[in-house]
């Protein structure tokens, strides 16, 4: 079993409301989005350029006007490859559209408990529907006197239209399948979001999961994208990233508090992966200012998933 106490770490929109609207901007130096999972659902819309998005282990390319809702457990996040995109999203918990026990409702609670799996990209052949649907993240923004109705109303006619398009498929194997090496990587997620900043072995990450080292590292770029040395060092790389915006410690301190026992490597992995130096990092971030409206804080994305006994 997972550990409970990672569930439901951030609030989204309020205790009576959960949503929230998200715009993201990939190009800008402070972005990332590793690969994740949350028990909220979330509806993406893309305004430029593409995105190619991992979900649950295969590479999805979004392109403009390409919308996609990712259920709640399924993994997903960026790929190696990261184009400049700007998109927006809804992040949402799903019992705002239940109503249960009745008709209306048989659909829903499939999709909850993911006998049927939606498709990876929607697009909106009526485009009174497409401006319907658009209008929902604008509603969501700008929370404007009963906001509350009309997003469920919205979010109502946006499963309506995946129904009546068949825009989703049911196969219990492939399922099965998914959730098993799921269920085993998020253990792995686990044990670097806790221990970070020790020495993670790639034995000691094949043990966590149960695999043998050769397979482990197969399933992991097969789910991820990245091998787990890859991983391990872009989430150290993000947690960093948080403590140049958040605290004034010298550099060579945060290499060390984010398990980086080599600061000349800490230097080159920091400017692989955001493409700037840690420094001009810092600087940058102080330059632009707020930054939690526009980009999403990875710590939040690593729940428990809603396959947990």
């Amino acid at each position: 079993m997972l550990d409970e106490k990672k569930k439901e770490i951030v609030q989204r929109g309020t205790a009576f409301f959960p949503i929230q609207y998200y715009l993201t901007d990939t190009s800008n130096p402070l972005y990332s989005l590793p690969v994740h999972w949350h028990l909220d659902y979330e509806f993406i819309h893309i305004i430029e350029g593409q995105y190619t998005m991992s979900w649950g282990g295969q590479e999805v390319l979004l392109k403009q006007d390409d919308y996609c809702v990712i259920q709640g457990g399924v993994l997903h996040g960026d790929t190696k490859k990261i184009e400049p995109c700007k998109y927006e999203s809804v992040v949402f918990d799903f019992n705002l559209v239940r109503i249960k026990n009745f008709a209306c409702d048989y659909f829903l609670t499939d999709i909850a408990e993911h006998r049927v799996i939606l498709n990876k990209v929607i697009r909106f052949e009526d485009f009174t529907k497409k401006q319907e649907i658009d209008n929902l993240f604008c509603v969501v923004k700008n929370h404007d006197e009963g906001f509350e109705l009309l997003t469920v109303a919205k979010l109502f006619s946006l499963f309506a239209y995946i129904q009546q398009n068949n825009f989703y498929s049911r196969d219990e194997k492939v399922l099965e399948k998914y959730k098993i090496k799921t269920e085993q990587l998020k253990a792995v997620f686990n044990l670097i979001e806790e221990d970070f900043n020790k020495d993670i072995s790639l034995d000691l990450m094949a043990d966590t999961a149960g695999m043998s080292s050769k397979y482990f590292c197969r399933v992991f770029k097969e789910m991820t994208h990245k091998t787990p040395v890859e991983y391990l060092n872009a989430y150290r790389v993000d947690r960093a990233c948080k403590m140049l915006r958040t605290c004034g410690d010298s550099l060579i301190d945060i290499a060390y508090s984010c398990g980086f026992n080599d600061f000349s490597y800490f230097i080159k992995t920091f400017k692989k992966y955001k493409g700037i130096t840690p420094h001009k990092y810092r600087k940058f971030d102080k330059a632009y200012g707020k930054t939690e409206e526009l980009f999403f804080d990875h710590e939040s994305y690593f729940q428990v998933s809603p396959y947990e006994e």
